[in-house]
């Protein structure tokens, strides 16, 4: 269902089979960085995939949308990030990715709820079309309500939301390359301090297959975050507002 009125509110929670994918990738997390890694990198390594993985097995994720409280409250697990629709400029759908760019600060996204194909063969639904359209109606709303800006001004104003809206982008650009680069970086060193060398075999080839795949993604992100910083592109998505 795709919203023309914003309702007082709605809130979409995310599946029980998201809380069981948390569990299982927290328990993952948690064995790859105290049996693969050395203590120093292991730790850290075991410590935020376990946090975020209970979390969310915890608390879930949920979406709520108040127009009444002019509110949109995000929250995944541990992290929660509530924005005030005055405070929004652009809400983008990126099948099931909802990002919103604020005025202040970056880009916040989220994925509702269907990430890839394991979560189509398990039957999670993908409502990020209904959220991003509930989110750009009570945007919508919540400028008119606002007011518009004097006729003598618009003149004036005519060019500036393009310029900002560049400036924007080149800054949400800037920081995608910026993390993805430093990820990139992270996850090559890591490879290198992977413990490849066991008596056992298949410790042995679990251990190459862990380094070989944080090289090579680690390599491509490096490579996806200089591409962006140099060109300033992003990946497209749909927008609406």
């Amino acid at each position: 269902m795709r919203h023309n009125l914003c309702v007082p509110r709605e809130q979409w929670r995310a599946p029980f089979v998201i809380r069981v994918k948390a569990v299982i990738a927290a328990a993952v997390g948690v064995t790859i960085g105290l049996v693969f890694f050395p203590r120093w990198i292991g730790i850290p390594v075991a410590v935020v995939p376990g946090a975020l993985g209970i979390g969310t097995a915890v608390l879930g994720g949920t979406v709520v949308v108040d127009r009444a409280a002019g509110l949109l409250v995000l929250r995944m697990g541990l992290i929660t990030r509530r924005i005030r629709f005055t405070d929004i400029t652009a809400v983008l759908v990126d099948r099931a990715k909802v990002s919103v760019a604020r005025v202040k600060g970056g880009e916040i996204s989220l994925y509702a709820w269907r990430r890839g194909p394991l979560d189509a063969l398990l039957g999670v639904p993908v409502v990020a079309s209904d959220i991003g359209h509930a989110i750009a109606s009570c945007v919508a709303l919540a400028g008119a309500e606002g007011g518009a800006a004097p006729a003598t001004e618009d003149a004036a104003r005519e060019e500036r939301p393009a310029r900002a809206g560049l400036t924007q982008a080149r800054v949400r650009s800037r920081l995608t390359g910026t993390l993805l680069g430093g990820w990139g970086l992270v996850a090559i060193l890591a490879a290198l301090v992977v413990r490849v060398h066991w008596d056992n075999t298949a410790l042995t080839v679990l251990g190459v297959i862990i380094a070989l795949a944080l090289g090579v993604s680690g390599l491509l992100s490096f490579l996806i975050g200089f591409w962006i910083l140099l060109t300033g592109r992003a990946p497209q998505a749909s927008h609406l507002t």
